[in-house]
């Protein structure tokens, strides 16, 4: 039987270690991989995936052991031990069904999603939804993967986050604190919202402005809309990977959402506010400046070009988040963020 394009993309990608470089990027191959195919070029998985592997670096030796029970909690945020989570992960997902490794794991790890940028959060997502297509084997290593970086990349905002305000998303949003001038631009997204520290009341209290209830993928549309007009508004300003993230991480977790226990919803959509809020503060710097987004958005198959032409696993990210949130939500101003992105971003 022939294989899938995406298992042999996966197949490929399970030798390269999770980040790469000197600053330590997050590798997003497999997730670039995953939304070609959800954009309907699975086509081109291979030559994309060819020409971004060149950068990557080679996968880490495996643990002797895996993590014990006694050991993981002190083990969370701790990046050299991204082999020995994998190794959980993997023996855990031998033993056990997906969804309850899932079920069990993902409520443990949201308190650290803004880690490496979400990435652990946005890795694990594309992962159950390829898994959910397919139960095939590279899959599976793909979800320990993403639970494992997500785990070793474990990164705490101040908090908790206590939904107990009385704003909507858009007031929320506006009513974010500034950073102090002196915390300056910073190379990596973590090391910028390492910043929220210093105005740890501010930012707390803030947060807690929002309501709680409602639709839970209404909320995470809502949060994808207001990092949309974020980027627009800050794109040119050099704020761009930054803020589309404020995209991609709530619709993330919009497909991570189904393998939750519905008691878990709350605390997940929590830390993810808090993840988003997090993002604003530190890139959405112009929040009263209007964004460009005049005119008639993109058709999708015009933005799906445009996003495959740019080759930039960001953009195509994005373009896929935009495309299922405006399917639903209609806002323009996804589109309009995921077609800028496609221009401004170049592979």
């Amino acid at each position: 039987m022939e294989s899938h394009p995406l298992d042999d993309a996966l197949t490929v990608l399970a030798g390269t270690a999770p980040e790469y470089g000197a600053l330590g990027l997050s590798n997003h191959g497999p997730m670039g991989a995953e939304v070609l195919g959800q954009l309907g070029h699975s086509e081109a998985v291979a030559d994309w995936v060819m020409a971004y592997a060149v950068r990557l670096d080679v996968a880490p030796p495996p643990a002797v052991m895996p993590l014990s029970e006694a050991d993981w909690p002190t083990a969370l945020g701790v990046p050299g031990s991204f082999p020995s989570w994998l190794a959980l992960f993997e023996t855990e997902l031998a033993d056990r069904p997906m969804a309850a490794v899932v079920g069990e794991w993902v409520p443990r790890l949201v308190p650290g999603t803004i880690g490496a940028a979400a990435h652990g959060l946005i890795r694990t997502a594309h992962a159950l939804r390829a898994f959910g297509e397919a139960a095939t084997l590279p899959r599976r290593v793909e979800v320990a993967t993403g639970l494992a970086y997500w785990a070793s990349q474990y990164q705490e905002l101040p908090g908790p986050p206590l939904l107990i305000g009385h704003q909507n998303v858009p007031e929320a949003l506006a009513d974010l604190p500034y950073l102090p001038e002196e915390a300056g631009p910073e190379p990596l997204i973590s090391d910028a919202v390492r910043h929220m520290a210093d105005i740890a009341d501010e930012f707390e209290q803030a947060v807690s402005s929002l309501g709680p209830g409602g639709d839970a993928v209404a909320l995470l549309d809502a949060l994808a809309i207001g990092g949309a007009r974020a980027y627009l508004r800050n794109a040119e300003d050099g704020s761009a990977i930054g803020l589309l993230h404020a995209v991609t991480a709530p619709l993330a977790l919009e497909l991570i959402l189904p393998w939750l226990a519905v008691e878990d919803h709350d605390a997940a959509l929590a830390y993810a506010w808090q993840a988003v809020a997090s993002l604003h503060v530190a890139y959405d710097i112009e929040r009263h400046r209007a964004g460009t987004d005049d005119g008639d958005p993109p058709a999708t198959d015009v933005l799906i070009a445009l996003a495959l032409q740019s080759g930039d696993v960001h953009a195509l990210k994005l373009t896929e988040a935009a495309l299922r949130c405006h399917a639903r939500t209609n806002d323009p101003a996804l589109l309009f963020a995921a077609a800028d992105a496609a221009g401004r971003l170049r592979d």
